[in-house]
């Protein structure tokens, strides 16, 4: 066989590969779509008012289709994750909320935009401030009589200039004047939580240890990382808002997240049965003995669906509001 065929050849078989892996994602976003449709009534009755049913499940829907190791979770996970942020009122893969995949399981983390929020909703708290303060940055803490704290950065200094982030500080106005207390975190002390009480970041820690030739060739595989890892500065403020929500007025949701996060910003998700099993478990088609050398044998043949979209391509039932396109 010549080169030149040979390398037609294995670029065909890369194609149909990449081919198929599309369409088994594909299958999987699907078989999810009809799974989030079959939970619909729960989500809904676990939604505030403020936040729609089809809101919620076109931002879960996307959240997942960011992220598609979310796929792989089991639907157990990734539908305990989307309830607690339904219960919650945060929509999921924004800044208010992460359902971040850990093997095969879904986890929900609140990301500090959606403390603030539940902060918001007591009705009490007029703003909350959480900033950063870098080396070069002029600041001042004084307590007690006459106490004050300041921090004056200098914005058109250069991150260089500014130097690198050595605190965090978060407090919030109240309604009706007064200030809460301020909250402080150095670089030491979020270091201390996240040792001290992320799981994901010490499993992330023991996989690495574990198995130093695969981190070595990928350092960015999900197996070997955490929030933690990769969202350092935006773990470390919101470690510093949770200690702020123990000194302001509490929203019902807010009380509820609390008491189920750890110090490092974890949530203990409760039990959830989950009877059902996804439509159609999704895999990359085999080769059939009976096909050409490089081709793939037809997918089984799936039941005609009741229309498909013009303009998104969806097929069978969708989201009522995520596309106006007419149904042929």
């Amino acid at each position: 066989m010549s080169t030149d065929l040979k390398g037609r050849v294995a670029q065909r078989a890369t194609g149909n590969r990449q081919v198929n892996k599309e369409l088994a994602v594909k299958a999987k976003v699907r078989d999810v779509r009809q799974l989030f449709q079959k939970m619909r009534p729960q989500f809904e009755m676990a939604l505030p008012r403020h936040v729609t049913v089809d809101r919620f499940l076109r931002m879960a829907l996307t959240a997942v289709q960011k992220t598609p190791k979310l796929l792989d979770c089991t639907p157990e996970s990734l539908l305990a994750a989307l309830l607690e942020s339904a219960r919650l009122g945060l929509e999921p893969g924004t800044k208010q909320a992460a359902i971040v995949p850990y093997g095969k399981q879904a986890t929900f983390i609140a990301q500090w935009q959606g403390l603030v929020d539940l902060m918001y909703r007591s009705g009490q708290v007029a703003s909350v401030v959480a900033e950063f303060v870098h080396e070069g940055d002029e600041w001042g803490y004084r307590i007690g009589d006459g106490g004050q704290f300041w921090h004056e950065p200098d914005l058109l200094a250069s991150p260089e200039e500014r130097g690198p982030i050595v605190m965090v500080y978060a407090y919030a106005e109240i309604k009706g004047g007064g200030r809460s207390k301020i909250v402080t975190l150095n670089r030491w002390q979020a270091i201390e939580i996240r040792d001290r009480y992320s799981k994901a970041y010490a499993l992330a820690e023991q996989h690495r240890r574990e198995d130093p030739e695969d981190f070595a060739l990928n350092p960015d595989k999900g197996w070997f990382n955490s929030t933690w890892h990769t969202e350092f500065d935006a773990m470390w403020r919101k470690s510093a808002v949770r200690r702020l929500a123990d000194w302001v007025p509490q929203s019902p949701e807010l009380v509820e997240l609390l008491s189920r996060e750890n110090e490092a910003g974890e949530s203990e998700l409760p039990d959830f049965d989950f009877e059902g099993e996804v439509v159609g478990e999704s895999e990359e088609p085999e080769t059939s003995a009976d096909a050409p050398p490089g081709q793939t044998a037809e997918p089984p043949a799936r039941p005609a669906p009741d229309y498909v979209c013009e303009r998104c391509q969806a097929v069978g039932q969708h989201f009522e509001d995520e596309c106006p396109g007419t149904a042929s």
